[in-house]
């Protein structure tokens, strides 16, 4: 039986679904505060807007991670992807990203440290190996929180999407939609 088998995922359609406790457990262990939302907001965009998604990813129908993404005009954008500390170092994180392309008919858009030190580098490169391309324009996100710190970050594609060409449309796409921003 391949491993791919064995991984599954579903996709989480109401806010006060039960495996959300789990996802939250994990998406504050996953990333600093300020690189994330309240998760109570994350609870709100499941329940009201419709370009959000929040996938969870299943082994053996045991939770082992989830990604959350937008639906854009022609891409995707991965907002948060993290697998749970149980799971990770086995190769989970590539079979559920995996599954995840496979269901995706657009492009696909995320964001990336820069590759600066041994960690950021090896994030990078799994998601080269992965087939995503590493986009070298400065690109600011803006903060999650009022008064929280902007970061230079890296974005970086999967599929067919210039980002060489669309830099700009992307970028302010996901400043109006994802941070409610205009510019920066």
């Amino acid at each position: 039986m391949h491993a791919e088998t064995l991984i599954n995922s579903k996709q989480v359609f109401v806010a006060d679904d039960p495996i959300l406790d789990q996802v939250e457990q994990t998406y504050n262990e996953a990333f600093p505060e300020a690189e994330r939302r309240d998760f109570a907001l994350v609870r709100q965009l499941i329940a009201e807007e419709p370009a959000f998604q929040l996938r969870v990813f299943y082994r053996d129908d045991v939770y082992v991670g989830f990604l959350s993404n937008w639906q854009f005009d022609g891409f995707r954008y991965v907002e948060h992807f993290a697998i749970d500390p149980a799971a990770r170092n086995g190769g989970i994180g590539g079979l559920a990203l995996r599954l995840f392309l496979a269901l995706q008919e657009d492009a696909v858009v995320l964001e990336v440290e820069l590759p600066e030190d041994d960690l950021t580098r090896r994030r990078v490169g799994f998601y080269e190996r992965q087939g995503f391309r590493l986009d070298t324009q400065c690109y600011i996100q803006p903060p999650y929180r009022v008064g929280g710190p902007s970061l230079e970050l890296r974005l970086m594609s999967y599929g067919p999407l210039e980002l060489s060409q669309r830099f700009a449309e992307v970028r302010d796409a996901l400043y109006e939609k994802v941070y409610g921003v205009k510019s920066l």
